[in-house]
C-alpha cells in the first residue's frame, strides 16, 4: 500500500503541465462556485430579512378593512394586540410578536414643513433584532430620523418635530417629539419618508386605545413552521381579523421565495455544469495514459492496484486544487464583501427595501459546497476509468 501511494505521487508531480490544468480547473470551478452562491445569498437573504421586518413578519394580523386599505394606512381599522398575545401565550413556536401603527403625518420644524412622511410606530423592547433600529433605545416622547431626512431638513439631535395628523375619529392631532438618534439605509424611499416613533406616542397622537394597534406582526421559532403556527392563530382569531402567512398568496416575500428558488435552481445548474466539466478534465488527463496502464500491468500489477493508484491520484489532485479554489473562492467573496456590487442606477426606482449594494454573504455552508464539489466529483471521475484498465491488454500496449 505504501509503494501505491508512492507511486501515485510520484506520478502527480511528473507531469507537471497535466497536473497544473487538471487542478487549476478544480480550482476555477470551487472558487467559482463558493463565489456564486455566496453572491446569491448576499442578494436574497437581506431583501428577504428587510420585507420581513418592515411589512411581513413571517405571520401578519390585521383587520379585515384594513387588510383593503393597507396602501392608504387607515388608522381607525385597530385589532386588540393584547388581547391577541393572551391568547397566542402558549403556541410554543412564537418566538416574538411585535404590534406596528402606520399613518400618514406632516412633520414641522419652526417654518419648515415636510407633508407625506409615514410615522412607523413600535414598542422598542420588541425591536432589537431590528436592523435599522438595533442598538437604538427608543423612549416615550421621542423620534428617531434617517441621517438623510435630517440633512434635508436640517435636524440634529435633540430638535424638536411637530408630528401632526388625522384622529381615529377624523380630527387634527398633533404631537412634539425630541431627536433622539438617526438610523442609516441605502434604500432611498425608506430614508426619505420613514420616522420611527414610540407606539404609546402614536396611540395618544390618534386617539387610540392603549391595547390597540393596526398590525400585529407574528415571527416563529422557525420560519418554515409559520404555516402550522398560522393554522393554530386562525382558530383563535376573531372573524374580523384576517391573518396572512410570508409563505402564501402574492406577497413580496412569497415572490421572493419563488425567485429564490429558481435563482437557487440556476446555482444547482451550474454545480452540475461544473461537476462535468471537472469530471469530464481528469477522465480525458486519465485516458491519455493508456500505455501507461499497459506497462504497469506488463510489470505485474493487477487491474484492482492500477485502478487504486489513479484513485489516489485523482483524489490527490483534488484535494490540491480543492484547497487552493478554496483559498481564491474565500478571497475574492471576503473582498467583495467589504466592496460591493452597487446597483444604485438600476434599481433607484423600484420601491421595495432592496439595498442598492449587493455585499456576497460567506458561509461555512457555501465553502463545504465547494469542498464537496472538488473532493467528490474528483474522486468520482476516476471510476471512468475502471473499464479502461480492465480492457488493456499488455501485449498489445508492448508491441506498440
Amino acid at each position: 500500500m505504501n509503494f501505491i501511494f508512492k507511486l501515485s505521487f510520484k506520478n502527480i508531480f511528473r507531469n507537471h503541465r497535466r497536473t497544473f490544468l487538471t487542478s487549476l480547473g478544480i480550482t476555477v470551478a470551487v472558487a467559482a462556485t463558493i463565489f456564486g452562491k455566496s453572491f446569491i445569498d448576499g442578494e436574497y437573504i437581506p431583501i428577504i430579512q428587510n420585507i420581513s421586518d418592515m411589512e411581513t413578519g413571517h405571520i401578519k394580523i390585521v383587520k379585515r378593512e384594513y387588510k383593503n386599505k393597507e396602501r392608504m394606512m387607515p388608522v381607525n381599522y385597530t385589532i386588540d394586540y393584547i388581547d391577541l398575545e393572551n391568547k397566542m401565550k402558549d403556541l410554543k413556536d412564537v418566538k416574538l410578536i411585535r404590534p406596528r401603527i402606520k399613518f400618514g403625518t406632516l412633520i414641522a420644524k419652526g417654518d419648515q414643513e415636510v407633508d407625506g412622511v409615514i410615522g412607523f410606530s413600535v414598542l422598542p423592547e420588541r425591536e432589537q433584532d431590528f436592523l435599522l433600529l438595533k442598538g437604538k433605545d427608543l423612549k416615550r416622547g421621542e423620534i428617531i430620523v434617517s441621517k438623510k431626512f435630517a440633512q434635508k431638513m436640517g435636524i440634529g439631535k435633540g430638535d424638536t418635530l411637530i408630528l401632526i395628523t388625522q384622529t381615529i375619529y377624523g380630527y387634527l392631532n398633533g404631537i412634539s417629539l425630541i431627536v433622539s438618534d438617526f438610523y442609516e439605509t441605502d434604500i432611498d424611499y425608506i430614508a426619505s419618508n420613514i420616522v420611527f416613533l414610540n407606539l404609546r406616542d402614536a396611540q395618544n397622537l390618534l386617539s387610540m386605545d392603549s391595547t390597540k394597534a393596526c398590525e400585529l406582526l407574528i415571527y416563529c421559532k422557525d420560519l418554515n413552521s409559520s404555516l402550522k403556527v398560522s393554522g393554530k392563530i386562525k382558530k383563535i382569531l376573531p372573524d374580523d381579523y384576517f391573518l396572512s402567512n410570508w409563505q402564501e398568496g402574492e406577497s413580496i416575500l412569497s415572490l421572493l421565495k419563488v425567485s429564490f428558488s429558481v435563482m437557487t435552481l440556476v446555482f444547482l445548474v451550474m454545480f452540475f455544469l461544473a461537476s462535468i466539466a471537472i469530471i469530464n478534465t481528469m477522465v480525458m488527463s486519465l485516458y491519455e495514459r493508456k500505455k501507461e496502464i499497459g506497462m504497469m500491468k506488463a510489470l505485474g500489477l493487477k487491474s484492482g492496484k492500477i485502478f487504486l493508484i489513479f484513485f489516489l491520484e485523482t483524489t490527490i489532485i483534488g484535494f490540491i486544487g480543492t484547497f487552493l479554489g478554496i483559498i481564491f473562492g474565500v478571497t475574492i467573496t471576503y473582498i467583495f464583501s467589504k466592496v460591493g456590487f452597487d446597483y444604485s442606477n438600476a434599481l433607484k426606482n423600484i420601491q421595495i427595501p432592496i439595498k442598492p449594494i449587493i455585499y456576497p454573504v460567506l458561509s461555512i455552508t457555501n465553502i463545504i459546497l465547494g469542498f464537496a464539489l472538488g473532493i467528490v466529483t474528483s474522486s468520482l471521475s476516476s471510476l471512468f476509468l475502471l473499464k479502461r484498465v480492465k480492457v488493456v491488454n499488455p501485449v498489445e500496449i508492448l508491441r506498440e
